[in-house]
C-alpha cells in the first residue's frame, strides 16, 4: 500500500526514491483504494514517475497530480456507492489533454478545461503524455446546494479560462500553493468553490413556485437514477415514493421539455452503454447487459440503442473494446 506523507494539512506520496516496479504498484494500489476506485494502466513502465498531493477543504478533498501517459478506468459496476456516500469529481486540466468516455460520450479536456464525472458510474480518462491535472472530490449531497442537478452536467468541458469560468480556475490554481496561508477557513473556501462551480456551469437560480417545482422534478429524476434497473419501475411508483399524484408528475417532466419514459430509457441507455464498455462486463451477453439495466425485451433494448446511439449494442461494445 502506497504510504503517504503528511505535511501540515495535505498528505503527498512521490515515486522518487523508490525502485520503478514498487513504485508502479504503490501508485496501482492507491488507485484502487481512493473515494473513486480505479484501474491503471501505464503505457510506459521503463520510464514511470509520479508524484500527488491531497488537501482536506471541508468536505471537499483536493489531489494535486502529475502523472504519466496512462489509462484510468473507473468501472462503475461496483463503484464507491458500498463505501462512500456518491460524489462527483471535478477534473481540471493543467497539463496535458484527457480523452474521456462517460455515459455514452467521448470528449476530451484540454489544458484550462475542466469536466464533472460520477463517481457512481463508469468512465474513462486515456492521457498519451505526461499530464498535470487537479482533482476535486465532491459530496453530491454537497454540491447539490450549488448545483441542484449535477448529473445534468456531467461528462462534457467547461471553461476555467474564460468567462464565468475564469474566476473559478484562478481559485482552483490559488488553492495548490495557498491553503496553508489563506485568509478564510477551508470550509468557507469549499463554499466559494461552490458558488463559481455554479456560475461556470451556467445554473439559474429561480425562485418561488418555480423553484419548488424544479426541486420536486429534481427528486422524481433522482428517483428515476436510483431505481432504473428495476424492470417494474412506474410513474405512478414514483409518485407515490414523492408524495404526488401521477398527473402531477407528468406535468413536472412536461415543464422541463421531457417525460417519465424518456428519461428513464435515457438512464437505461446510458448504463447499458457504461456496462458494454466496462471491461468486467466483457463476458455478459447482450441480453443479460439489457435485463441488468431494466429491460426485460432485449429487442426493444437493441432498437432504442440503435436510435441513440447510431449503432447496434454488439457494435457498441465491439467500437469501444480496450486497446491491446
Amino acid at each position: 500500500m502506497a504510504t503517504a506523507q503528511p505535511t501540515r494539512h495535505a498528505e503527498s506520496w512521490t515515486s522518487a526514491g523508490l525502485a520503478r516496479p514498487e513504485a508502479l504498484r504503490e501508485w496501482r494500489e492507491w488507485a484502487a483504494s481512493t473515494i473513486a476506485p480505479i484501474e491503471v494502466e501505464v503505457f510506459d513502465t521503463d520510464s514511470f514517475a509520479a508524484r500527488w498531493v491531497s488537501h482536506g477543504i471541508g468536505q471537499l478533498r483536493l489531489l494535486h497530480l502529475h502523472a504519466p501517459a496512462q489509462r484510468v478506468t473507473h468501472t462503475g459496476m461496483e463503484g464507491s456507492a458500498g463505501r462512500a456516500a456518491p460524489s462527483i469529481q471535478l477534473v481540471y486540466a493543467r497539463r496535458g489533454a484527457m480523452k474521456t468516455l462517460m455515459g455514452g460520450k467521448s470528449f476530451t479536456v484540454e489544458p484550462g478545461q475542466f469536466t464533472l464525472l460520477d463517481n457512481t458510474r463508469f468512465y474513462q480518462m486515456e492521457m498519451q503524455t505526461e499530464h498535470e491535472c487537479l482533482d476535486l472530490m465532491m459530496p453530491q449531497g454537497w454540491l447539490e446546494k450549488y448545483l441542484p442537478d449535477p448529473g445534468a452536467l456531467l461528462a462534457r468541458p467547461f471553461s476555467a479560462s474564460e468567462g464565468w469560468g475564469k474566476p473559478l480556475g484562478a481559485l482552483l490554481e490559488t488553492m495548490l500553493d495557498g491553503l496553508d496561508d489563506a485568509p478564510l477557513p477551508r470550509p468557507l473556501i469549499a463554499e466559494q468553490v461552490g458558488t463559481l462551480l455554479a456560475l461556470a456551469t451556467g445554473v439559474e437560480e429561480t425562485v418561488g413556485g418555480t423553484r419548488h417545482r424544479g426541486q420536486m422534478a429534481r427528486r422524481v429524476l433522482r428517483r428515476i437514477e436510483s431505481n432504473y434497473a428495476d424492470p417494474a419501475l412506474s410513474p405512478r411508483a414514483v409518485a407515490d415514493e414523492c408524495g404526488i399524484s401521477k398527473r402531477y408528475l407528468q406535468t413536472l417532466l412536461a415543464g422541463s421539455g421531457t417525460s417519465f419514459v424518456q428519461e428513464l430509457n435515457a438512464m437505461r441507455l446510458d448504463r447499458a452503454s457504461d456496462m458494454l464498455m466496462d471491461p468486467r462486463a466483457v463476458g455478459l451477453p447482450v441480453a443479460d447487459i439489457a435485463f441488468r439495466n431494466g429491460f426485460l425485451d432485449p429487442g426493444y433494448f437493441t432498437r432504442l440503442f440503435r436510435k441513440r446511439f447510431g449503432v447496434t449494442p454488439s457494435a457498441w461494445r465491439a467500437g469501444h473494446a480496450p486497446q491491446s
